[in-house]
């Protein structure tokens, strides 16, 4: 399984850099820098949503889904409306854990099947605000729709590699944190009396991993903006194959995260003869699998 997942892997970043109607050396550092993006949102998003799915014990949380994303984004739009002195990346992480401390409080008084239902509410309001504020601030439209939605490449250039650099490799490493938690993740995942009788404690296990996920998706929101849905599908996509336990859920979890969204910004590229947001067709293909994934956990409440 992994070596399979890995060779998919490989060709989907040559993929992501040969795919295109011209090339060039500055085009193919421009394509390395969305290589890496990809890879950094992939990988981030892919891995802590199998984390969320464990220590909620829920199949559809993720950090877009609890409500995170919207968090960041609007830490973003605050900043550019109220241009004070502090990095917007550092606005959208404040934003971030505060959302993931809502939902941390929410999941110690919520069934666990509301806890989606609660992120997404959070999700909506601070986003809706989010563009309020953008709007407010005379923020260009073009600009608040791709941050809103995400782009690998929309606004970088050549003088963007170091920083592109700096953030694929906090998005491997933070990841890892959580990678090497995977038996208290487990231990949470069969439930509170469950993990407490095996001596691991649900509640820090459950803070420590949202707020990691918090930081990488602020990390991510702040320069990538919104992708939806691939923290949601990555780990379902692995347990087809692959046990849902163990540090290669985790690893494979953010490698199938990778491979996601380097397929669907290459193909969107291509195919349509535009460079439309990942998150819109990571949007398109998450949501229908999101309303799948609510129809089975139905079922099997029935």
């Amino acid at each position: 399984m992994r070596i399979f997942v890995l060779v998919i892997l490989i060709l989907s970043i040559v993929l992501e850099i040969i795919m295109g109607r011209v090339f060039s050396t500055n085009l193919l550092i421009l394509r390395i820098i969305r290589v890496l993006l990809g890879v950094s949102v992939g990988f981030a998003l892919g891995s802590t949503g199998a984390a969320l799915q464990r220590v909620y014990k829920n199949p559809l949380a993720d950090g877009y889904i609890l409500g995170i994303s919207g968090g960041a984004i609007f830490g973003i739009a605050f900043g550019e409306l109220t241009n004070i002195n502090i990095p917007g990346s550092l606005l959208a992480l404040t934003m971030s854990i505060i959302v993931g401390i809502f939902v941390i409080m929410a999941s110690f008084r919520l069934d666990e099947y509301l806890i989606p239902v609660f992120g997404i509410g959070l999700g909506m309001f601070f986003s809706s605000l989010a563009i309020l504020l953008f709007m407010l601030a005379g923020v260009e439209s073009t600009r608040t729709f791709y941050a809103l939605w995400g782009s690998l490449g929309r606004f970088f250039s050549l003088k963007d590699l170091p920083l592109s650099l700096l953030i694929f490799f906090m998005s491997i490493v933070l990841p890892l944190f959580l990678v090497f938690k995977d038996r208290d993740l487990d231990a949470v995942s069969l439930g509170e009396i469950e993990s407490l009788c095996l001596g691991y404690d649900p509640r820090r296990i459950t803070i420590y991993s949202t707020i990691v996920s918090s930081i990488l998706v602020a990390i991510l929101t702040s320069y990538v903006g919104i992708v939806g849905f691939v923290g949601v599908m990555s780990p379902h996509i692995v347990g087809l194959f692959y046990r849902k336990e163990g540090k290669d859920f985790y690893l494979l979890s953010g490698m199938v995260g990778v491979i996601l969204v380097l397929i669907a910004d290459s193909f969107g590229r291509v195919i349509l003869g535009i460079d439309p947001p990942i998150g819109i067709i990571m949007s398109i293909i998450g949501a229908p699998f999101f309303v799948y994934l609510v129809l089975k956990e139905r079922r099997g409440r029935e």
